[in-house]
């Protein structure tokens, strides 16, 4: 039964966060400072969100982003074991993951259990990050989310 549950939950919230049809992508640059490694692999799949710090915000208030995305089970962003550079990213906006980053084991689990924990990327160990704000979600255009069937 957990199981199925856990599944219908998966589904619907991957067809939530699909992009509308002719929503337009939106180009961000900025740096990966911080991501949630793969814990499980689901149908091929390991389930990855990633924190960027975006170069010249349009808005002021955000000066981060969060990014969730999937891989093959066996493979792993090249940012894990290198330093990442400013890059661009081909984005989607999901209003409706928008969520408080925070960053404590207690906080994952009782506050939210669907929010990852954060490791830094090499090079950005003293970065810190916006704990306890709401950090807009994005989808990645490159790096799509795979559904769980």
């Amino acid at each position: 039964m957990r199981r199925i549950l856990l599944i219908l939950f998966v589904t619907c919230a991957y067809i939530s966060g699909l992009p509308a049809l002719g929503q337009h992508h939106a180009t961000v640059s900025g740096r990966v400072v911080a991501y949630s490694g793969a814990l499980t692999c689901l149908n091929g799949n390991g389930y990855w969100s990633m924190v960027i710090r975006v170069q010249q915000p349009k808005n002021i208030h955000s000066n981060f982003i969060r990014v969730d995305f999937s891989l093959p089970c066996e493979k792993s962003p090249e940012w894990v074991t290198t330093e990442p550079s400013i890059q661009k990213f081909r984005l989607f906006r999901q209003r409706n993951c928008d969520a408080l980053l925070s960053g404590s084991v207690a906080e994952e689990r009782t506050q939210n259990p669907a929010m990852p924990m954060w490791k830094h990327t090499p090079g950005t160990e003293l970065e810190a990050l916006p704990f306890g704000q709401v950090v807009p979600c994005y989808r990645s255009t490159d790096l799509p989310l795979a559904p769980v069937v």
